[in-house]
């Protein structure tokens, strides 16, 4: 078997039902010379915090496993819609189970650490069928019941799986055109980075971006694989190469607490310099930040993006 390609969709690209569909066609089009294709996807936008909210409803300290079997049901939804539109795409694909990705992990069923990733069990799949489409942010653990490996981790998924398998790229899909030298959406101005260090990228989320899930870029630098950060068709653009770059400098934007919000500007030989504000003042503050790192770059607007929201199917799983 040749090398698969191992491709990651986030909950935006399945905001919309025929999200499936647009990704599907993807998928068979890449697939299309042979090469095998694992797919990892994450839950419908706003699918696992409308469980979230469920939960605690109904229980405020509710018991972690049967927290983690409700919580990991998103991303199970997305595998079954996805492989359905395979399907119906005309491309033969394998609904794989947390239980069938060869990923282990150890610790509290809805954090868990990923300890493992054997290529054993995708390696069959693959051989049975093209495509394999995987959980995002799912193990399991010794006793071979499911575990969360976090919230907002199928990043850690697929970077662990291409690992396993030998892929030197993960591409990671996802609503905004790469890694950005600041949120797009608060901070128009922002540069799409063509190519940048794993340690920039590192930092970024370690203070709070949401641009790749810290833990796999930690995985990723310590197995070698490069990450491709790419926007989601139709959205045009090279995306982000992360790991044969340079180190950048970047602004980030992440909630403090229910009144303040923490802006970081991240200098690129490594100092940071934090400003706490009020949450309607943090995009000015975030723009003026981002001037003083990237002089000039203030009339060099990115393309508009429409805010993030929830998915108006994410209560698929809730009636």
């Amino acid at each position: 078997m040749s090398t698969p390609l191992v491709l990651k969709f986030g909950g935006a690209a399945f905001a919309e039902l025929d999200g499936f569909a647009r990704v599907a066609r993807h998928v068979a089009a890449r697939s299309a010379a042979g090469q095998p294709v694992v797919v990892v996807v994450s839950a419908m936008s706003g699918t696992t915090g409308r469980l979230q909210e469920t939960l605690e409803r109904i229980a405020p300290d509710p018991p972690a496993r049967a927290a983690a079997m409700l919580l990991t049901s998103g991303e199970t939804v997305s595998v079954a819609l996805l492989t359905a539109a395979l399907g119906a795409a005309g491309v033969s694909a394998s609904a794989v189970p947390a239980a069938a990705t060869g990923l282990l992990g150890e610790g509290p069923p809805q954090c868990a650490e990923l300890v493992r990733a054997d290529p054993g069990p995708l390696c069959a799949a693959l051989a049975a069928l093209p495509v394999a489409v995987v959980p995002g942010g799912q193990a399991v653990d010794a006793g071979g019941r499911t575990v969360m490996l976090g919230r907002n981790s199928s990043d850690l998924s697929a970077v662990a799986l291409a690992g396993a398998l030998g892929a030197p790229v993960c591409e990671l899909f996802s609503d905004v055109p790469g890694v950005c030298t600041a949120d797009p959406r608060l901070v128009p101005a922002a540069r799409t980075l063509a190519g940048v260090d794993y340690a920039t990228v590192a930092r970024m989320s370690g203070h709070g971006a949401k641009v790749v899930h810290a833990r796999a870029v930690a995985w990723a630098r310590r197995t070698g694989v490069l990450l491709h950060c790419r926007p989601l068709p139709p959205l045009e653009g090279e995306g982000t190469r992360v790991g044969e770059g340079p180190a950048s400098a970047a602004v980030v934007v992440a909630a403090h607490d229910e009144r303040l919000t923490r802006v970081t500007a991240l200098h690129a030989d490594g100092r940071a310099e934090h400003a706490l504000v009020p949450h309607p003042e943090a995009p000015a503050r975030a723009r003026r930040a981002h001037e003083v790192l990237f002089p000039g770059s203030a009339g060099q607007d990115a393309a508009h993006l429409p805010p993030k929201a929830r998915s108006p199917h994410s209560d698929v799983l809730i009636t």
